[in-house]
């Protein structure tokens, strides 16, 4: 799980990142990321409508603060990121999921 003062909140801070970050790609995540001044990192998810009704979106999110829980003691303090989930993301199941998020991670260069 995220601890509290990981989470990205702000949709000053999302705009910002949509804006100015640089993106890595898989089939069903996208992570975009940005170095900050700030030394805590943060974290955000970002699901659109499009990925399903309500309860499919909250599962994919929980699912998702778990395993990037587990990634966020390999990561670098200052940098906010943002995970976006894409359509068909609602049929993978936890291990490919998880394998998704594993791959654009790495893709980025930051794990330790």
């Amino acid at each position: 799980m995220l601890k509290a003062d990981n989470k990205l909140r702000k949709r000053k801070e999302f705009a910002y990142l949509y804006n100015n970050g640089t993106a890595k790609h898989t089939a069903s995540l996208t992570l975009v990321y940005l170095p900050t001044r700030n030394r805590k990192l943060k974290i955000g998810f970002s699901i659109s409508k499009k990925v399903g009704k309500a309860h499919t979106r909250n599962l994919i999110k929980r699912r998702l603060r778990v395993i990037v829980g587990e990634i966020v003691p390999r990561l670098p303090d200052n940098y906010n990121m943002v995970l976006i989930c894409k359509v068909g993301a609602e049929a993978l199941s936890y291990a490919d999921l998880r394998a998704q998020a594993n791959q654009v991670f790495a893709k980025t260069g930051l794990l330790k």
